[in-house]
């Protein structure tokens, strides 16, 4: 149901890691003042549930906007740019070639700088790119709505924003897991109880996957999604070249 309010990005790459981050609280509401018995009560934690869901997405969309630059900076550009630079070998000279005849025939104004002309001016060559790219995704959502492209960047948006938010995410579950236990102890329960096992899981899993395994995982995803999405944008631009010649 949520999905006709939402689209499939902002469900997994926004609002899936609000949940991750929201999980330690809600576990601690839940364990420090049950709620099913009352259903206004109930209805009321709901909503406030789903606020706190939209506003952990909005968070965490602007943490993963935050250090993207970051990420792009100690990685030598974004990938889709770095891809297309003449000086960096991830594709050949004649793949090179080919996507750009093929920006050609599809954008005229999409032009990409000659290998002495990127030498000259590396910034300009960069910003050329840019904004080809800009409007290869443009043709990507119109040709190629469901395609590959499409679910690698839901999966880098996802990881990408993860990453931005992994201080939150400690710190909530941190916070959390030591009310559990404070509360526990001043209620006469023990310290160890399902709500500070919980909380105390969500702040292992934050450090490990949040510092050991995001960062390499982010920038893998984040490369396969620009390749894939240039031979995407070169696999049906020519078989719309194909179609028209017919």
């Amino acid at each position: 149901m949520i999905e006709k309010f939402l689209d499939a990005y902002e469900l997994k790459a926004r609002v899936a890691p609000g949940l991750i981050l929201s999980l330690p609280l809600l576990v601690v509401v839940v364990y420090a003042a049950p709620i099913l018995s009352s259903w206004s009560i109930f209805a009321a934690s709901g909503v406030c549930t789903l606020a706190l869901l939209y506003g952990l997405s909005l968070v965490v969309r602007a943490r993963g906007g935050a250090i993207e630059k970051k990420l792009w900076n100690s990685w030598g550009g974004p990938p889709s740019t770095r891809f297309m630079r003449h000086r960096d070998a991830t594709f050949g000279r004649d793949l090179k070639e080919s996507i750009e005849k093929a920006l050609a025939t599809k954008f005229p104004s999409a032009l990409i700088l000659s290998p002495d002309e990127e030498a000259k001016n590396p910034g300009r060559a960069d910003n050329a790119i840019v904004d080809a790219f800009r409007q290869v995704r443009q043709f990507l959502r119109q040709n190629d709505p469901d395609g590959l492209w499409s679910k690698l960047n839901i999966e880098y948006g996802f990881c990408r924003n993860l990453l931005g938010s992994r201080m939150i995410w400690a710190g909530i579950s941190l916070a959390t897991m030591l009310f559990a236990i404070v509360f526990a102890i001043q209620t006469g329960a023990r310290a160890l109880n399902p709500a500070s096992a919980i909380c105390f899981f969500s702040l292992v899993c934050s450090i490990y996957v949040g510092w050991f395994v995001l960062p390499s995982t982010v920038k893998r995803i984040g490369d396969t999604y620009a390749e894939t999405a240039w031979m995407s944008f070169l696999q049906h631009s020519s078989q719309n070249a194909a179609a028209v010649g017919k």
